[in-house]
């Protein structure tokens, strides 16, 4: 079965598996999405981690010096409203004007993509061990039982969650030609030499996990008008899904019932947040109706992987924890209300997590402003990874 609209999820990644497992559509198509996917050496490079939404393109660069890694810059250009639709590239032109200009002012040459997860499919199938040219004929023949579009419309990846002696269990992921290539090709008129393509959902969970905990965990990804959910285990996502809910809802739930203007319902959500006190009473009575919606929707995606994808066997688990990112996760409130209606331990993210230590390094970034790079910081760890 596949998963779309509202619960799209794909990766296009292909660190961590055998060399002699990794994935070669990708690698076999001409033209624009081949160049994604260079010779090794180029991976080592140090490149750009960049995040498109439909509101914003933000960037992160990572350095190495002497071992120790270290954020060398970082920023977010909004975006013309009609630009990106619903993860599509609309308006090409303003793009690569705006990516140009990433570019040049940032002296930035490499880069690593992470791609919306709207048009993406992710599906589990098992199949005989064989070379990588017989597993991808075999996840060739059976794409069109788990996705809507075929081989000749897509490019796909996988990778190894579980093989015994006959067989593997792989994660699938599937993204449309046509939307990757819009993506591609923008870049590419910027100026930008891509190292490497994959979903959001893949490069957040770069940043916040570990990749050799075996324990599964909620990501949640709060966007302006959408957030998104993801559950990796040892790094690897297994699940995503998107919901249409993100923090300019809760902004206008604020406004409708205060009868205020946008602005001020934004700057009384960031003062008082979710919390059930004198002060913030009307603002907590603005915000109810939504973030119980938004709790309910996690909730639904949550029993669905449990029932569906986390299903049976000794290998099923629950999720161990929540950790919630973006620029609404430092809602006052927000994670305790979550933690008490999903009943698992929910925190804020620490993107730096898995790049340096507190005690040795402090970003020139506010905290809070971080939570926006969760998933451009995961896209640019690649090159740090690649160069350890």
């Amino acid at each position: 079965m596949y998963y779309r609209g509202e619960c799209a999820s794909v990766y296009v990644y292909t660190d961590g598996v055998d060399e002699s497992m990794v994935q070669s559509s990708i690698y076999n198509q001409t033209g624009i999405l081949a160049r994604a996917f260079p010779a090794p050496k180029y991976l080592t490079m140090p490149a750009v981690g960049i995040d498109i939404s439909n509101y914003a393109i933000k960037y992160v660069f990572l350095k190495r010096d002497k071992g120790a890694v270290s954020l060398s810059s970082y920023g977010k250009i909004d975006l013309p409203l009609e630009v990106v639709e619903r993860g599509e590239i609309k308006d090409p032109v303003t793009m690569v004007k705006l990516l140009s200009r990433v570019r040049e002012e940032n002296h930035f040459e490499y880069s690593h993509l992470a791609l919306p997860e709207e048009h993406a499919y992710l599906f589990q199938i098992n199949v005989p061990k064989g070379s990588r040219a017989e597993v991808e004929q075999m996840l060739e023949f059976h794409l069109k039982e788990n996705v809507p579009i075929g081989a000749d419309e897509a490019v796909f990846d996988f990778s190894i969650f579980k093989e015994n002696k006959k067989s593997y269990d792989l994660n699938v992921s599937v993204y449309p030609t046509e939307i990757a290539s819009g993506y591609m090709q923008v870049l590419h008129e910027a100026g930008f030499k891509v190292l490497s393509l994959e979903i959001e959902g893949q490069a957040t969970a770069r940043t916040l996990t570990d990749p050799t905990d075996d324990a599964p965990v909620l990501i949640i990804d709060i966007g302006r008008d959408s957030a998104s959910v993801s559950i990796p285990r040892k790094g690897d996502v297994t699940f995503t899904a998107n919901i249409d809910t993100g923090g300019d809802h809760f902004t206008r739930s604020i406004a409708r019932e205060l009868n205020i203007s946008f602005q001020e319902a934004e700057r009384l959500k960031r003062k008082h947040g979710f919390c059930d006190i004198s002060e913030g009473k009307m603002v907590y009575d603005g915000l109810y109706s939504e973030i119980s919606k938004f709790a309910e929707a996690i909730r639904k995606h949550l029993m669905y992987w449990q029932m569906h994808i986390n299903a049976g066997g000794a290998d099923a688990d629950d999720v161990s924890k929540v950790v919630i990112v973006g620029g609404n996760a430092n809602i006052k409130g927000l994670a305790e209300y979550l933690e008490g209606t999903l009943e698992v331990p929910v925190e804020v993210g620490d993107i730096w997590k898995n790049i340096f230590s507190y005690e040795s390094y402090i970003p020139n970034i506010h905290a809070s402003v971080s939570l926006e790079y969760a998933t451009a910081v995961g896209a640019a760890l690649r090159s740090i990874h690649r160069s350890s």
